[in-house]
């Protein structure tokens, strides 16, 4: 089973579940912690992004800074529908960026059709 995070304050609000089978999604309303979420015990596969997630919170290149330093090894995909956050978010450590959020739910059958089992 591949897992993968995501740090998103809208997608959390709404109650937004993920079911695919060989993909176990957890998700968080922000990335404040994530570098110790995501690099204590069973790390996540994959780890997706968003780059606003409310006052007072951090944003998601800080958080993939973060992560890059703390050893986070795993993709780290930048999911704002704001090109210049997105860009941002590669250029702190991102793999790659979706243009849409629509697109995560292919993004996750991908993984889904790739798991192991």
């Amino acid at each position: 089973m591949l897992r993968v995070t995501i740090f998103d304050d809208v997608l959390a609000a709404r109650g937004e579940r993920f079911t695919v089978p060989g993909v176990q999604v957890e998700l968080f309303p922000h990335a404040d912690d994530a570098a110790p979420l995501c690099t204590a015990g069973e790390a996540p596969d994959s780890v997706l992004m968003d780059y606003a997630m409310g006052p007072e919170r951090k944003s998601g290149a800080e958080a993939v800074r973060e992560l890059r330093r703390a050893g986070f090894a795993g993709e780290i995909v930048a999911i704002s529908s704001d090109a210049a956050a997105n860009a941002e978010m590669l250029a702190a450590g991102a793999d790659r960026a979706l243009a849409h959020k629509r697109e995560i739910s292919r993004y996750l059958d991908e993984l889904g059709a790739r798991a192991p089992g």
